[in-house]
């Protein structure tokens, strides 16, 4: 009798890894990292976020757009602008190109002249700075012979007049930054800082205790750029250092005031006014290699991430940074206005980064920026931006007039690069807040190539339908004769069925491309397996 022997069973390669691969699951969402490349980003990083801002593990939620103009320059165009409060109002006080200032409600948009062409020599955010003497008046200085001026919401009050106190402006002063501190007026110009007597902000007379100094520092390398209180001192920030002043007094007679001058940062400052701001009690700026914050004068950059993008621009295509501060989705954000060369298009454009204290995002509006800044007011923090035609606020309303985009890393798993893998499918959730462009395009992308998709995120049944009295359907068009969707009350989470895709590589990963006006992506992922060994 011959007995059957039993097949051996078949032995795994030595080349192929063991078991079924992990899917490669897209949904930490902490920040971009550009210092790397693509295959180099941490699995809980992102390649690239654009308009899509990572409020916390699977919750990335797509940016909003602008609000309505409330400004359009007349004349001239829109140089930059700054926003005080004078009463309980806050107003915007717009500078033009040709020199002429308007203050701006932001409360009821009214617009008033404020001083018309060439009050402002050479205007620019490098040569104005603005402040407010407690909510009483606007105080403006210029960098020019006689550039030192008051508003108080109704009269303009230029060097040489009786001011509304009922002294003289002063003559022969001016600058490009001024702050107010321990109730004084400071003043930076080049590399001289005046400052007013106590209690004062139109006498600046050594007689009353005003004064001021030439900084001799050989870390001073050009000048004062701009000057900002907090936490009991004043930071002297330089093109290249950071000083500060504390211990202000003023005694004797005649009064003399004294304070201390200490340094503290001899390489790091910020030719770039518009960039520097207090945030979170810290001073924050950028310069030509990243974002920094001084902590209690220890100075830290913390844009790294940033890195892969941040001189992508020459020059920064001639465009001056400016920065804000905004809350959104009830996140306190710093924002900062950078031309760069977009990673996903290849073109210069003018992009916003936001950074909420850990993470960084990028950012487009509904029109081309070209300066920003901040209006605090009750503690809310919102941002204003200008294309140099209008005055707008940002992050206020769902928009499907500019494209958002999150893209994964280039993954080598499973196994790693010694092997080749292929996709075939791609799962997702989504949340839906607003029907508009409900549509994604998701491309599978390898070391070389990408393969198109389109998912609509309407969650199945989540649709409703109209019809007219005879039972046809009716059709609803939105004001921009766009086809309207009708979703169902309640929370509409799209749990999208696994879509075909097709794509194979030895890197593999994902860019998803939307124009949704409001919705948060949960959860992504691909599942590939392993095709081959490349040995």
């Amino acid at each position: 009798m011959i007995e059957a022997q039993q097949p051996q069973a078949e032995q795994p390669s030595q080349y192929l890894p063991a078991g079924p691969p992990d899917p490669l699951i897209f949904e930490d969402f902490e920040g971009i990292n550009t210092a790397t490349l693509r295959p180099g980003v941490d699995d809980k990083e992102t390649a690239w976020l654009d308009g899509f801002m990572p409020l916390a593990k699977r919750n990335l939620r797509t940016m909003y757009g602008k609000g309505p103009s409330i400004f359009t320059a007349p004349t001239s165009s829109i140089v930059c602008f700054d926003i005080i409060n004078l009463g309980s109002s806050p107003v915007a006080i717009v500078a033009l190109a040709n020199g002429s200032l308007y203050q701006v409600s932001l409360a009821t948009s009214v617009a008033t002249l404020m001083a018309g062409p060439g009050t402002i020599q050479n205007p620019s955010r490098s040569t104005i700075g603005v402040t407010q003497w407690g909510n009483q008046y606007a105080l403006i200085v210029a960098l020019q012979t006689n550039g030192y001026f008051i508003w108080d919401g109704t009269t303009f009050f230029p060097p040489g007049a009786t001011g509304p106190t009922g002294g003289t402006v002063p003559l022969g002063l001016g600058g490009s930054a001024i702050e107010t501190f321990t109730g004084r007026v400071w003043l930076a110009g080049a590399a001289t800082v005046a400052f007013s007597a106590p209690g004062s902000f139109i006498d600046f007379s050594s007689a009353n205790g005003g004064g001021n100094f030439t900084s001799v520092d050989s870390f001073l390398r050009r000048q004062f750029t701009s000057l900002k209180q907090t936490n009991g001192f004043l930071y002297l920030i330089g093109d290249s250092s950071i000083n500060y002043i504390s211990g202000v007094q003023t005694s004797g007679v005649p009064p003399v005031t004294t304070f201390t001058n200490q340094n503290a940062d001899p390489e790091v400052g910020s030719p770039w006014a518009g960039t520097v701001m207090v945030f979170n009690r810290n001073i924050m700026l950028a310069n030509a290699f990243g974002v920094h914050v001084s902590y209690g004068g220890a100075v830290t950059k913390v844009s790294e991430k940033l890195d892969g993008v941040y001189n992508t621009s020459p020059n920064f295509n001639n465009q001056l940074p400016s920065s804000a501060k905004a809350i959104i989705f009830g996140k306190k954000c710093f924002v900062l206005l950078l031309s760069i060369v977009d990673p996903i298009t290849g073109q210069t454009t003018n992009k916003l980064f936001l950074w909420n204290g850990k993470f960084w995002w990028a950012s487009s509006q509904d029109v081309s920026l070209v300066y920003i800044n901040f209006q605090e007011l009750d503690s809310v923090l919102t941002t204003w931006g200008t294309d140099s035609i209008s005055l707008f606020a940002l992050f206020q309303q769902p928009s499907i007039a500019f494209e958002k985009i999150a893209q994964t890393k280039l993954w080598d798993k499973p196994g790693g690069y010694q092997f080749t893998k292929f996709v075939t499918r791609f799962w997702a959730i989504f949340r839906l807040y607003d029907p508009r462009s409900p549509t994604v395009t998701v491309s599978i992308d390898n070391e070389t190539a990408s393969d198109s998709n389109t998912i609509n995120m309407v969650p199945p049944g989540g649709g409703t339908t109209w019809v007219t009295s005879t039972g046809a359907d009716s059709t609803w068009l939105t004001a921009g004769n766009v086809l309207s969707v009708w979703l169902a009350a309640g929370v509409n989470y799209s749990v999208v069925s696994a879509q075909a895709v097709a794509q194979s590589g030895v890197l593999t990963g994902f860019t998803m491309t939307t124009n949704s006006a409001d919705m948060a992506l949960v959860s992504a992922m691909i599942h590939d397996e392993v095709a081959g060994y490349r040995g």
